[in-house]
């Protein structure tokens, strides 16, 4: 679905989307900020609270398929940098996922193969699928692939399916005009959700599916909470204050 010609359109100077990833009920609370520094890279910072451990993630799309093209996984530093712990390179030509990270007792390494295109991280909490919608704003029905870091017995990937969106017309979100798809997956799991989209910027103010993203978690909603302008310099101090005065370890 991207082309470069869609994402040579986004914003010079693009907003930071704050969300709230939850349960569909409400519980369990995270919060969730998407920014896109680049037109094909985008950063995800995930916090239940400031001065507690947070993820900072990015993603890098392939400049000529338009897909994504890996993905590094990391946490906040002291300063508001990315301190790497982990990395997701897709290979296009065998449809291959290699995937790697760091723990206690070393490097695990994995690959998966991806059959669907383009495929959007699930536990990335639709960071670069929210990139591609709001470059081709799409009006019509659309599917990606789905897979997922979820550890389990053996390996800690899993590909979830195809999800099928089907385009339903235009909504509202409170006095905002909205454009719906309902989420179908076709996959292990079955699974059922929508989307909302933002009319105008085309970002995701609202995301269902029925199936959970973290194993902590019983199934998947994301809620736009507000949009903050700033670009760069808004991100790096939001970053920044993650750990500013907070009380020093005992």
């Amino acid at each position: 679905m991207l082309s470069l010609m869609l994402l040579a359109a986004a914003a010079a100077s693009p907003p930071l989307l704050h969300y709230v990833r939850s349960n569909r009920d409400g519980s369990e609370p995270e919060n969730i900020v998407m920014y896109r520094p680049t037109v094909t890279t985008v950063a995800v910072y995930k916090y239940v609270s400031r001065c507690t451990t947070a993820a900072y993630v990015t993603a890098a799309f392939d400049p000529a398929s338009g897909e994504v093209a890996g993905m590094d996984a990391g946490k906040v530093g002291q300063k508001g940098e990315q301190v790497k712990f982990g990395r997701i390179d897709f290979d296009a030509g065998s449809r291959t996922l290699s995937a790697w990270v760091d723990t206690p007792a070393g490097r695990l390494s994995e690959q998966m193969k991806v059959p669907d295109r383009p495929w959007h991280l699930f536990d990335y909490d639709f960071g670069t699928l929210n990139a591609e919608l709001q470059s081709v704003r799409p009006r019509r029905d659309f599917s990606f692939g789905l897979p997922l870091v979820w550890p389990q017995e053996k390996g800690y990937l899993r590909y979830m399916g195809r999800v099928d969106a089907k385009y339903m017309g235009f909504d509202m979100v409170e006095n905002t005009p909205a454009v719906r798809f309902n989420l179908s997956l076709d996959g292990p799991v079955p699974a059922t959700g929508y989307l909302l989209l933002d009319q105008v910027a085309g970002h995701i103010m609202e995301a269902e599916l029925s199936i959970p993203n973290h194993d902590n978690y019983r199934d998947f909603k994301l809620s736009l909470q507000k949009v903050e302008k700033g670009g760069q310099k808004a991100w790096d101090k939001l970053l920044r204050r993650h750990y500013a005065r907070c009380p020093k370890p005992r």
